[in-house]
């Protein structure tokens, strides 16, 4: 069930153009990227194009896919068939997890090619599915507290602007944080996502590595079984009449 419930996913996805968006997403990073001449600057950009297509556009894109259902009608019919919410929650997940997964290792994998970078591909694959993972769980969780996608996409804004703009400066060398600051950051998820990526990119591999991985996981769990899980149902049912 839960296969036939992945390929499903992965056909609405196209049905809704997401995949196509995706792809036209990573061809305008790749064009961005193909322009910066300076290895230094290329080398800083990349690791944030790639934080911010395993994060941003994971978010974006589970709360797109949710309301498009929710206004289709088809999410409470699913819940009269054999699937159970664990199928269903773990499908979007799944197939949210793959393509963006294969966007992401197009622009990556395009400057492999073009510019000869080295980039640890065992480790980077299997952490970008962590985040992206993490953040479609983090997309249904803001999808269940805001009325509709616009709201949906001004929670995102405002909450990304919180957590997310120390994360980018302190990755751009704009300020330099004190240790106790740094600590405090590495409880959100974007900073957690920040000191994967750039471990793998710089093959730095510390302390803050290894706690944002497992942070990571933590997370993860925690939401998919103590909130997102069980509230999945009623969510469906609200204002769908079931």
């Amino acid at each position: 069930m839960l296969s036939k419930l992945i390929k499903g996913e992965l056909t609405r996805l196209q049905k809704y153009n997401v995949t196509l968006i995706t792809l036209l997403v990573a061809l305008l990073w790749g064009g961005m990227l193909y322009f910066i001449n300076d290895d230094g600057i290329f080398m800083s950009i990349l690791p944030l194009i790639v934080l911010i297509d395993v994060s941003v556009m994971s978010l974006m894109y589970t709360g797109a896919v949710l309301y498009f259902e929710k206004s289709e009608s088809t999410m409470p019919s699913l819940l009269v068939t054999p699937a159970t919410d664990q199928e269903l929650i773990l499908s979007k997940i799944i197939a949210n997890v793959i393509h963006q997964t294969i966007s992401t290792l197009l622009v990556v994998g395009a400057f492999i090619l073009i510019r000869n970078i080295e980039v640890n591909l065992v480790m980077l694959i299997p952490l970008m599915m962590l985040i992206i993972a993490l953040h479609t769980l983090l997309g249904f969780v803001l999808t269940y507290h805001s009325k509709g996608f616009t709201g949906m996409l001004t929670n995102m804004m405002v909450i990304l602007i919180i957590l997310a703009v120390p994360s980018v400066l302190i990755t751009l060398n704009v300020i330099d944080p004190a240790p106790w600051l740094s600590y405090i950051l590495l409880l959100s998820p974007i900073e957690q996502a920040t000191q994967i990526i750039n471990g793998v990119f710089l093959e730095t591999y510390d302390l803050e590595f290894f706690v944002s991985v497992l942070l990571m996981i933590v997370y993860f769990l925690s939401i998919y079984i103590y909130y997102v899980k069980p509230t999945y149902k009623s969510f469906v049912q609200k204002g769908s009449g079931v």
